[in-house]
């Protein structure tokens, strides 16, 4: 048990308050005090410092029906104090004064047994298991009220800043929880013994903090209510609103609420309908006392809890028949306006068909459309394919005729040449045109009888040795025009054989060396 200490202004730090309201607290305290101001008998068992601050506590307890005989005063260490700053949200902020503080030296000889014994329900915090010799004292009233038959409470009540570390918090809250058959914690107790869970998540309470002798597990959630477990059941019931002005000793309120319940009647927590009504009354026990500051000032008598609910319920059933009201005037509105508004409606229906109707044939026109512009986008594709495969076959063809024009007048050049190799005096270039002697050869006089005949397209002369002229020659005519000779004499013309070149004349002279004046033809056969 201790003094808190609450500044007299919210939402400011402690150096910035202008002044304190003291005022009595701790968690199993708050608690007794609780119950007894519900028509319940409780008692308490604790240490206080012999000084003023101690005193006062105990004469708080007694003032309030508590039996306090259960106290025991320290002559050296002084009663534990604490400043609670309150932010503009109500919640809180602790800066304790305890090194030691009495209540942290209670021994185990100084424990009121017989007090233990006649208790029903033993409630207890986990700040008296921080350090020695209250950590033992602890564990022996746990055994001796087990024994007894007692149910055992728990709240583990976090405060962080008294203890050594957070895994020492950890560890030492939890060493405890398989012995408690109630557990109170809130959704922020949750997180830290989960090592960050989902406090909201019903398979992390269940699996890592429902323990199989638990009778009832109880979640609390502030404004917004409770959760409850048990072996059979569990379920929700939502909070009360109300403007909260200090929350602190909420918690407490509500732990005095719910276990003055179970007191009068533990088969509460076999019938889940009055399980339910009972959380509903701590719900209210933890609203009213956030309407005031201070824990034990704040909190609520059973009277002052019955007419909270009776007027709160009378506001709810309020809004409740007003909504009634205007449904009940909705369902005639529309009894009165169904027949116009079903036409309506069915002629909305209609058109709507219509429309979607008409979105999907247009859809349908859309797909067929797409697929005609790939089957045509595909044809037009084959086509220059075919188009490019054709051109590049021409262009082909055409080079290897050239190619082959080429190889045949390159071969009939030879071939002349190599008929009068020392008198050839015409070459066939590549454009096909006919060339004439070279500048140092000599051109014999015209009027000697020449043979004529055209090689692919190509004029060429032939030299006639008996006449010293040359012999035109003209490739793929069998028939020769004829040249006249001096002094006017008939024509004469000379037929050749096939695609030859015509035979010189007979009787114009004789032959020169190396002709037989029998024909040749460009095959070389005689």
């Amino acid at each position: 048990m201790l003094i808190d200490f609450v500044p007299t202004v919210a939402g400011v730090s402690l150096a910035e308050a202008p002044a304190f309201k003291k005022a009595p607290g701790g968690a199993p305290a708050n608690v007794a005090v609780g119950i007894s101001r519900l028509g319940g008998f409780s008692s308490f068992i604790g240490k206080v410092g012999d000084d003023e601050f101690g005193h006062m506590l105990a004469d708080i307890l007694k003032q309030n029906s508590v039996d306090n005989s259960g106290m025991r005063f320290d002559h050296k260490a002084r009663t534990a104090l604490a400043f609670v700053t309150l932010r503009a949200d109500g919640e809180r902020e602790f800066l304790f004064f305890r090194h030691p503080s009495a209540d942290m030296l209670l021994c185990e000889s100084e424990l009121d047994i017989n007090l233990i014994k006649q208790a029903r329900i033993f409630h207890y915090g986990s700040i008296s298991l921080i350090g020695e010799p209250c950590r033992s004292t602890h564990l022996a009233a746990l055994g001796v009220a087990r024994k007894s038959g007692c149910i055992l409470s728990y709240d583990p009540n976090l405060r962080l800043p008294l203890w050594p570390s957070a895994e020492a918090a950890q560890k030492g809250i939890m060493s405890i929880w398989d012995q408690a058959d109630i557990i109170k914690v809130s959704e922020d107790e949750i997180t830290f013994l989960t090592g960050g869970d989902d406090p909201y998540d019903d398979n992390v309470v269940l699996k890592k903090l429902y323990h199989p002798n638990l009778k009832l597990l109880i979640v609390t959630e502030g404004s917004e209510g409770c959760r409850y477990y048990t072996k059979e059941f569990r379920g929700r019931v939502v909070g009360v609103k109300v403007k909260p002005v200090d929350t602190t000793g909420a918690g407490d309120a509500f732990v005095s609420g719910i276990l003055n319940s179970l007191a009068s009647d533990m088969n509460i927590i076999q019938d889940e309908k009055r399980l339910r009504e009972a959380l509903a009354f701590a719900n209210a026990c933890g609203a009213i006392t956030v309407t005031e500051r201070g824990a034990i000032p704040a909190l609520p008598t059973k009277d002052a809890v019955l007419q909270f609910l009776s007027k709160y319920i009378e506001e709810n059933y309020s809004k409740i028949r007003d909504v009634e009201r205007e449904l009940t005037n909705l369902t005639l509105e529309m009894k009165l306006t169904a027949g116009p508004k079903k036409a309506a409606l069915e002629h909305l229906r209609k058109k709507i068909e219509m429309s979607t109707e008409r979105i999907r044939i247009a859809k349908l026109k859309e797909e067929q459309a797409q697929k005609a512009w790939e089957a045509a986008s595909k044809a037009v594709q084959d086509e220059e394919a075919i188009k490019q495969k054709l051109c590049e076959d021409l262009s082909q063809l055409v080079q290897e005729s050239s190619t082959a024009q080429f190889s045949r007048l390159e071969e009939l050049k030879r071939r002349l040449e190599a008929l009068n190799p020392s008198r050839a005096s015409t070459s066939v270039p590549l454009d096909g045109r006919a060339v004439g002697p070279p500048e140092n050869s000599t051109v014999i006089n015209a009027s000697v009888p020449q043979t004529t005949e055209q090689v692919a397209g190509v004029a060429t002369n032939i030299l006639n040795p008996a006449s010293g002229g040359n012999v035109p020659v003209r490739n793929g005519q069998n028939q020769q025009p004829s040249v006249e000779g001096g002094g006017g004499k008939k024509k004469s013309q000379f037929h050749g054989r096939g695609k030859g070149i015509g035979a010189v004349p007979k009787g114009r002279g004789s032959s020169a060396p190396g002709w037989t004046g029998a024909g040749f033809d460009v095959d070389g056969r005689a």
